[in-house]
């Protein structure tokens, strides 16, 4: 576990006044934005194009994947996603803390934990399709 992460477990954050900050790292240009922090452990949260999104986006997200399986197991395939495992990857969702705490983590590092959690349970499914759902 990161230092970041063990902070972030420990502290409840409370959003203090914005930092003008960069917001994309460019080689040819930087753009700056206010970023919020926390004023407790200071935690700089990311309000750039990879921002991480609250628990309810991948629970949705792992509902559209249960749809595409209904339909294609309705093609003749066996590839239902069963409510079982729908709760066991949701649960395990909650229990990882980059799915509840939206400070100093970011969007690609929460995306490719869902799609180790989601293939943890079902193997079958490739990650190219679990990727396209998250689009």
């Amino acid at each position: 576990m990161t230092e970041e992460a063990e902070i972030s477990q420990r502290c409840p954050h409370e959003s203090a006044d914005e930092d003008w900050l960069p917001l994309l790292r460019n080689l040819s240009k930087m753009t700056l934005a206010p970023h919020p922090y926390c004023d407790k452990c200071g935690l700089v949260r990311n309000v750039g194009p990879d921002r991480p999104r609250k628990l309810g986006y991948y629970v949705d997200k792992l509902s559209e994947i249960e749809k595409y399986l209904k339909n294609e197991d309705s093609k003749g395939g066996k590839n239902k996603l069963t409510e079982a495992q729908k709760r066991l990857i949701v649960k395990e969702m909650e229990d990882e803390e980059i799915f509840n705490d939206l400070y100093g983590v970011m969007e690609s590092t929460q995306e490719k934990r869902f799609i180790e959690i989601v293939q943890k349970y079902r193997s079958d499914i490739e990650e190219r399709v679990i990727k396209y759902h998250l689009e």
